[in-house]
C-alpha cells in the first residue's frame, strides 16, 4: 500500500513538473515571438540590403535565435545582442526595437540608417553596449538615452546629429566610453557630465562645440582619452590640469580657439602617450617638464603662438615618435638632443624663426618618416647624413638660406616620395643619373635656387613623378624632349630659366611630347627664350589641364585654334611674346576660362566677339597689341569681369554703354587709344573699381558728377582728352584717391576745394587746362608744386606756386556791385 501511494505521488510530481514545463515554454515561445516580430518590424525597415543577408537569413522558416546578427541569452531564451554592423544596410530604426526587452548589445555600426532614434529604445533598460556609429542619422541626440543607467558604452559618432549634449546623460553612471565625434553638435559641453565617474574615453572631435571645457571634465580620475579636437573651445588649461587625471593617455585638443599657457603640471600626466594643442591660440614657453612624460609618442603644438626655444629636455622622450611645431613663433637653434630621439618618425619644425646649422647628428633618426623645416632662418650646406636616412618618405627644406650643392646622396633614398628643396641659394647642377637612386619620387620642389647645368633626360625615368618645380634657377640647354614618358605628371613649371628649344625645329616640339601626360593640370614655361611657334598639337595637351603659362619666351606665329580644345583651361597666359594673326574665333569653347592674357604682343585684327562666352571671365588683357575697331558691346555681359586692359591698341567708335554696368569691375585701362564720344553719367555705377585709366583717347564734353560715387577709385586718369568744363565739386567724395591725373583737356573754371578732403592724394596733376582761380592751399595740397598746375594761364596762388597772388579784395568789391 505505501508503496502504491509513493508512486501515485511521484506520478502526481512528474505531471505537476510537465505541466510546469509546458506552461514556462509556452511563456518564452510567446515572449520569444515579441523579439520576432521587432526584428521582422526591423526588417520591414530596410530599403536596401545589398548582400541579402536579412532576406536570406531572417525568414519564418528557421529560429530567431539562429539569424544572423542575432544572440539569445541561454537562461531566458531571449534576444540579448543583436549586431548588425558592417552589412551596408540603408532604412530607418521602427519604435518596434524597444521590445526587445532582453536586450544588451546593439550595434548598427557601418551602415546608412538614417531618421531619428525612436523614443521606445528607452525602453531597453538592460543595454550595456550601444553603437550608431557611422549611419546617416539626424536630429538632436535624444534626452532619454539618460534613462538606460546600465549603458557603459555609447557610440553615435560620424552621424549627422545636432542640437546639444543632453545634461541627462549625466544619469548614466556606468558609462565609460561616449562618443559623440563627427556631427554637427553645438552649444557648450554639460558640467553635468563631470559626473560621470567611470568614464574612460569621451570624444567629440569635429562637431560645433564652443565655450570652454569644463573644469569638471578634469577631475574625472578614471579618464584615458579626452578628445575635443575641431570644434570652437575656447578658454584656457586650468594650472591644475593634471592633478586629478592619473590615468590619461590622451589629450587631443587640436583646432579649437584655445588660448593660455600650456601647463606646466603636465608632466604628471605620467601616463600620456599623445599631447595634441595644435591649431589653437596657445601662448608662451614650451614647459621644460614636458620632457619628463617618459611615455610620451605624440607631441602636437603647431599652429599656435608658442615663442622662446625648444626646450632641450624634449630629448629625454625616448619613445617619441611624432614631433609637430610648426607654424610658431620660436626661436633660437634647434636642440640637439632632439636628435638623439632614435624613435622619430615625424620632426616638423617649418615656419618658425629657428637659426643656425642642421648639425650632422640627424644621421641618429633612423626611423625617420618626415622631416620638415621648411620657412626658418636655418643656414650652412645640407647635410649629407640626411641622405642615409633610408625611411625619409617626406623632406621638406624650403624658405631657408641653404647653400653649397646638393650632396650626392640625396639622390639616393629609395623611399623617397616628397623633396623639397625651394627658395635657398643652392647651386651646382643636378646628376646626370638622377633616375637610379629615387625610384618612390613623387614631387619635386627646386624653384627659386642658383642651379645651373642642363635638365638630365634621367628626370624622365622618376616614372612616379607628378610634380617637378624647377621655376627660377640657371638651368640652360634644351627642354628635355622625353618629358612625355612622365605619364602622370600633374604639374610642370620650369619658368625663369634660360632654356631653349632645339634648333632642329620651329615649333615648341616638347609640348607634342606632353600630351602623353594625361593628368597634367599645370604647366608653367614663362620666362625662357624658347622661340618657336606653338604647335597644333597644343590641343592635345591633358583634358585636365587647368593652367597654362608661356608669357615673354619669344614666341612667334599665331595662336592655333587648336587651343581651344583645352576646354577646361582655367588661366590662359601667352604675353609678351611675338605672336601675330588674329584672336582663334574658337575661343569661345573655353568656357570654363578665368583668365586670358595675352597683352604685349602683335596680335591684329577686332577683338572677337566669341570672348563674350566666356562668362566666367575675371581678367581680360589685350593690351599693347594692333588690335582696331569697337570694343565688343557684349563685353558687358561678362558680369564676373573684375580685370579688363584694352590699352594701347587701335581700337576707336565709343565706349560701349555695357561697360558701365560692371558695377563690380575693379581695373579700366582704354587709354592709348583712340575712342571718342563722351563719359556718361553711368560711370558712377564702377563703385568697386580702384583704378580707372581713360587717357590718350578722343573723349570730349565734361566730366560728370556722378564721379564722386567712386568712392573706392585709387587711381584715375582722364588726361589727353578733349575733356571740357569744369571739374566737379562731387571729387571730394572720392575719399580713396591716391592719383588724379587731368592734364592735357580743355578742362575751365577753379580748382574746386572739396580736393582738400582727400587725405590720401599723393599725385595731382591738371596742367595744361583753362583753369582758372585760386589753387587750394589745404589739405594734400600742401605737397603740390607748380609741376601740377602749369599751362593754366589765369590761375592764381600761394607764392611756393611761383603765381600771381589772388587778389580777394576785388572779388569783394564785385560782390557788393551785385548787391
Amino acid at each position: 500500500m505505501g508503496k502504491t501511494c509513493c508512486c501515485i505521488l511521484a506520478c502526481i510530481v512528474i505531471l505537476l513538473l510537465q505541466m510546469s514545463y509546458y506552461c514556462l515554454a509556452i511563456k518564452y515561445s510567446t515572449t520569444l515571438e515579441t523579439d520576432k516580430s521587432a526584428l521582422l518590424a526591423l526588417k520591414s525597415r530596410i530599403t536596401s540590403d545589398p548582400e541579402n543577408t536579412l532576406a536570406k537569413s531572417w525568414t519564418n522558416s528557421s529560429s530567431v535565435c539562429s539569424w544572423i546578427g542575432v544572440t539569445c541569452g541561454l537562461r531566458h531564451n531571449r534576444v540579448t545582442a543583436l549586431n548588425i554592423s558592417y552589412m551596408g544596410l540603408s532604412g530607418t530604426i521602427p519604435p518596434q526595437l524597444g521590445n526587445l526587452s532582453f536586450l544588451v548589445s546593439l550595434d548598427f555600426s557601418f551602415n546608412f540608417f538614417g531618421g531619428v532614434l525612436p523614443q521606445q529604445l528607452s525602453f531597453l533598460h538592460k543595454l550595456k553596449f550601444i553603437s550608431f556609429r557611422a549611419n546617416t542619422l539626424s536630429g538632436e541626440i535624444p534626452p532619454w538615452l539618460g534613462l538606460l543607467t546600465k549603458l557603459e558604452h555609447l557610440s553615435l559618432r560620424n552621424n549627422s546629429f545636432t542640437g546639444s549634449i543632453p545634461s541627462s546623460l549625466s544619469n548614466v553612471t556606468n558609462l565609460q566610453l561616449v562618443d559623440f565625434a563627427y556631427n554637427s553638435l553645438q552649444g557648450f559641453i554639460p558640467q553635468e557630465l563631470g559626473r560621470l565617474h567611470n568614464l574612460q574615453t569621451v570624444s567629440m572631435i569635429y562637431n560645433h562645440l564652443s565655450g570652454p571645457i569644463p573644469s569638471s571634465i578634469y577631475n574625472l580620475s578614471a579618464l584615458k582619452a579626452m578628445s575635443f579636437t575641431g570644434n570652437e573651445l575656447s578658454g584656457s588649461l586650468p594650472s591644475d590640469l593634471c592633478t586629478h587625471l592619473p590615468l590619461v593617455r590622451g589629450i587631443y585638443l587640436s583646432l579649437n580657439k584655445m588660448s593660455g599657457e600650456i601647463p606646466s603640471n603636465l608632466s604628471e600626466c605620467s601616463q600620456l602617450r599623445d599631447v595634441s594643442l595644435s591649431y589653437n591660440s596657445f601662448n608662451g614657453q614650451i614647459p621644460k617638464q614636458i620632457g619628463e612624460l617618459k611615455f610620451l609618442q605624440i607631441l602636437y603644438l603647431g599652429g599656435n603662438s608658442l615663442n622662446g626655444v625648444i626646450p632641450s629636455e624634449i630629448g629625454n622622450l625616448q619613445n617619441l615618435a611624432q614631433l609637430a611645431i610648426e607654424q610658431n613663433q620660436i626661436t633660437g637653434t634647434i636642440p640637439r638632443s632632439i636628435f638623439n630621439i632614435s624613435s622619430l618618425q615625424v620632426l616638423a619644425l617649418y615656419d618658425n624663426q629657428l637659426s643656425g646649422n642642421i648639425p650632422k647628428d640627424i644621421r641618429n633618426l633612423t626611423k625617420l618618416k618626415l622631416l620638415g623645416f621648411s620657412q626658418n632662418n636655418l643656414t650652412g650646406s645640407l647635410p649629407r647624413e640626411i641622405g642615409k636616412m633610408y625611411e625619409l618618405d617626406t623632406l621638406k627644406l624650403e624658405f631657408n638660406n641653404f647653400t653649397g650643392f646638393i650632396p650626392l646622396e640625396f639622390f639616393n633614398m629609395s623611399n623617397l616620395r616628397i623633396l623639397g628643396l625651394s627658395a635657398n641659394s643652392l647651386s651646382g647642377s643636378l646628376p646626370t643619373n638622377l633616375d637610379h637612386g629615387l625610384p618612390a619620387l613623387e614631387q619635386l620642389y627646386l624653384y627659386r635656387n642658383y642651379f645651373t647645368g642642363v635638365i638630365p633626360d634621367s628626370i624622365t625615368n622618376c616614372s612616379k613623378l607628378r610634380i617637378l618645380g624647377l621655376s627660377y634657377n640657371n638651368f640652360t640647354g634644351f627642354v628635355p624632349h622625353f618629358l612625355g614618358n612622365l605619364r602622370i605628371l600633374e604639374r610642370l613649371a620650369f619658368a625663369e630659366n634660360n632654356l631653349r628649344t632645339e634648333s632642329t625645329s620651329s615649333e615648341l616640339s616638347f609640348i607634342t611630347s606632353l600630351t602623353n601626360c594625361r593628368s597634367l593640370n599645370l604647366l608653367d614655361i614663362g620666362n625662357n627664350p624658347l622661340g618657336g611657334i606653338i604647335p597644333a598639337s597644343i590641343g592635345n595637351l591633358s583634358a585636365s589641364l587647368q593652367d597654362l603659362f608661356a608669357s615673354n619666351c619669344k614666341i612667334k606665329g599665331i595662336v592655333p585654334a587648336e587651343i581651344s580644345n583645352l576646354t577646361n583651361l582655367v588661366k590662359l597666359s601667352l604675353s609678351r611674346n611675338e605672336l601675330s594673326g588674329n584672336i582663334p574665333h574658337t575661343v569661345s569653347h573655353l568656357r570654363k576660362l578665368q583668365g586670358l592674357d595675352l597683352h604685349n604682343n602683335n596680335l591684329i585684327g577686332s577683338i572677337p566677339e566669341g570672348i563674350c562666352d566666356l562668362q566666367n571671365l575675371v581678367v581680360l588683357s589685350l593690351s599693347q597689341n594692333k588690335f582696331f575697331g569697337r570694343i565688343p558691346e557684349c563685353l558687358g555681359n561678362i558680369t564676373s569681369l573684375r580685370y579688363l586692359y584694352l590699352n594701347s591698341n587701335m581700337l576707336s567708335s565709343i565706349i560701349p554703354s555695357s561697360v558701365w554696368r560692371l558695377k563690380d569691375l575693379l581695373h579700366l585701362n582704354l587709354f592709348l587709344n583712340s575712342l571718342s564720344g563722351f563719359i556718361p553719367l553711368e560711370i558712377g555705377n564702377l563703385v568697386s573699381a580702384t583704378s580707372i585709366d581713360l587717357s590718350n583717347n578722343h573723349l570730349s564734353q565734361s566730366i560728370p558728377s556722378t564721379i564722386g560715387n567712386l568712392n573706392s577709385l585709387i587711381d584715375f586718369s582722364l588726361a589727353h582728352n578733349l575733356l571740357e568744363g569744369s571739374i566737379p565739386e562731387s571729387v571730394g567724395k572720392m575719399i580713396s584717391l591716391v592719383t588724379i591725373d587731368l592734364s592735357y583737356n580743355n578742362l575751365s573754371g577753379s580748382i574746386p576745394k572739396t580736393f582738400e578732403a582727400l587725405q590720401h592724394l599723393d599725385y595731382f596733376n591738371v596742367s595744361f587746362n583753362a583753369l582758372k582761380g585760386e589753387i587750394p592751399t589745404g589739405g594734400p595740397f600742401v605737397n603740390f608744386t607748380i609741376e601740377s598746375f602749369k599751362g593754366n594761364e589765369a590761375q592764381c596762388g600761394i607764392p611756393r606756386f611761383n603765381l600771381p597772388p589772388c587778389d580777394h579784395n576785388v572779388s569783394k568789391h564785385k560782390s557788393r556791385m551785385k548787391k
